[in-house]
């Protein structure tokens, strides 16, 4: 069995600071974490909050410049604010500078709130769907560096081209999402399919939807590397889980309040042998990689504690 990956997701809508970023990052790429990424939002999940919001593309421009090996990117930039166009020239910049650790995560958007707040639109989730595929292929055609012509009802290229052209063949996509739509975007586009917030028996029905999606799309279900993101909660002893338990809380009040709770979710927490165990448990179902969702990012110690799992 190939060992799991590792990396972290950084909520940037929620307080993050520029001296908490660089700490993480520092800590993370010691401790042998594969990859940091971090959210891209113009609000906090609860806007009436105050928490200051991280701007996502500085951020991973920061981080290109201050990091040797830690893979970067948003996760997940929404169609609805972010063009293809201005995606694909900021992905290659990027990779040039950091020779090829970018990711890009990208998706249809969800939250209403920061659309309406801001000015942007906020169509039908069957909209957004549609123009998240037209965005992809916009990507796709940006990425060859050759000249295109394209005419979506949503995006448009006339006679474009980008240079230079991407370090990389093909810069990764991640795609998560469940439905019947967006696996089939995933089984077209995506390097690497992302499922979310799924206990481990939802996940075993997903993963194969997805797999047929990718034979639909004429492609090798194995060539897709699959990855869960989700929180995780994790402690030397019980108590010390169940601290960490209560400072999560803190940040997202929704998660589970006890850790009997906890586990019902089917998100991965608990002592260490216990968290190896519901790894153990992701891998034999083909995750490759868990995104971790770093709440409390002044924990340091508990980068240190992952890397020993």
């Amino acid at each position: 069995m190939t060992p799991m990956k590792y990396a972290i997701l950084l909520e940037s809508q929620e307080g993050l600071t520029w001296p908490q970023l660089f700490a993480t990052a520092e800590r993370a790429e010691a401790a042998g974490i594969e990859a940091l990424y971090l959210s891209d939002h113009f609000a906090p999940v609860d806007p009436t909050s105050g928490r200051a919001v991280m701007p996502a593309w500085p951020a991973v421009a920061a981080l290109a410049a201050r990091t040797n090996t830690l893979r970067i990117g948003p996760l997940v930039s929404p169609v609805t604010f972010r063009h293809p166009a201005d995606l694909a020239k900021s992905v290659i910049a990027l990779e040039w500078l950091t020779e090829g650790r970018i990711d890009l995560g990208v998706g249809a958007a969800w939250h209403e709130a920061e659309h309406r707040m801001f000015g942007f639109d906020f169509p039908s989730p069957g909209v957004r769907v549609d123009k998240l595929q037209e965005a992809l292929e916009v990507l796709t055609l940006l990425w060859d560096g050759q000249v295109h012509s394209y005419a979506g009802a949503h995006f448009r290229l006339d006679n474009a081209a980008l240079v230079p052209a991407p370090l990389s063949a093909r810069p990764p996509i991640i795609l998560g999402g469940a439905g019947p739509r967006m696996l089939n975007l995933a089984a077209r586009f995506a390097q690497e399919w992302n499922c979310f917030y799924k206990g481990a028996d939802e996940y075993a029905q997903l993963q194969l939807q997805f797999a047929q999606a990718c034979l639909d799309q004429g492609r090798d279900p194995t060539s897709v590397r699959r990855s869960l993101m989700t929180p995780f909660l994790l402690g030397r002893t019980d108590a010390e889980v169940e601290q960490r338990l209560a400072a999560h809380r803190r940040v997202f009040a929704g998660l589970p309040a006890t850790m009997s709770a906890w586990r019902d979710s089917g998100m991965p927490g608990g002592t260490v042998s216990e968290f190896r165990e519901q790894v153990a448990l992701w891998a034999s179902m083909g995750v490759e990689r868990i995104i971790l969702e770093h709440n409390v990012v002044d924990d340091l110690d508990l980068l240190d504690l992952l890397a020993e799992v």
